[in-house]
C-alpha cells in the first residue's frame, strides 16, 4: 500500500511539473523586424552593441508580412507590401542598421548591406537588392561573406524565432 502510494505522488508530481513547464512554454507571439535609431557599436567593427540599440516604434516589417521562414538558408520570404518597402528603402553603401524581434525583445541587429556596396561589414547583414528579383531576403553572416577568423554572433535561427514561426505553420 506505501509503494501505491508512493508511486501515486511520484506520477503526481510529475504531471505537476510538467504541467507547469508546459503552461510556461509560450510559442505563440510575433517576429518583426526594426530599423534602428540609435545604437553603439562593438570597438572599431560593425558590430552592433545590443544594450545600446534604440529601435523606432512601429516596425518596418510586421508578423504578418513575414510570410515564412527557412531556417537552412535564413531566409524570409515576404509580402508584396513588405517587399516594396524593403525595395524603397533609402539605401546606403554603409548600410542601415535593423533588429529581429521575436515578441518585442531582441534577438539580433544586422544592416541593410546593398549588394553594390564597395565597404565590406562585419556583422549580420541582408542585401535589400535581392527584393529587385523576388519576394525573400536572406540573411548572412558579413558582408561579401564571412571572413576567415572573424567571429559574428550567429541567432539567425533562436529558438524564440523558430517556435513562433512553427507555431503559425510559417517555418519551411
Amino acid at each position: 500500500m506505501k509503494k501505491k502510494t508512493f508511486f501515486s505522488l511520484i506520477g503526481l508530481l510529475v504531471l505537476v511539473c510538467t504541467g507547469c513547464e508546459r503552461s510556461s512554454y509560450n510559442s505563440n507571439g510575433k517576429v518583426e523586424l526594426y530599423l534602428i535609431n540609435s545604437f553603439s557599436k562593438i570597438n572599431n567593427s560593425w558590430g552592433i552593441d545590443e544594450c545600446s540599440v534604440i529601435t523606432k516604434s512601429d516596425p518596418l516589417i510586421e508578423y504578418s508580412d513575414f510570410l515564412s521562414y527557412n531556417p537552412k538558408d535564413y531566409t524570409f520570404e515576404l509580402s508584396s507590401s513588405a517587399k516594396e518597402t524593403v525595395k524603397n528603402l533609402d539605401h546606403s553603401v554603409f548600410g542601415i542598421a535593423f533588429a529581429i524581434k521575436a515578441n518585442e525583445s531582441i534577438i539580433y541587429t544586422g544592416y541593410f548591406w546593398p549588394s553594390y556596396s564597395s565597404a565590406s561589414c562585419d556583422w549580420i547583414v541582408i542585401d535589400p537588392l535581392s527584393t529587385l528579383i523576388g519576394n525573400k531576403i536572406q540573411v548572412t553572416l558579413g558582408y561579401p561573406g564571412l571572413v576567415q577568423g572573424q567571429n559574428i554572433p550567429d541567432k539567425r535561427n533562436d529558438v524564440r524565432i523558430l517556435r513562433i514561426f512553427k507555431h503559425d505553420n510559417k517555418l519551411e
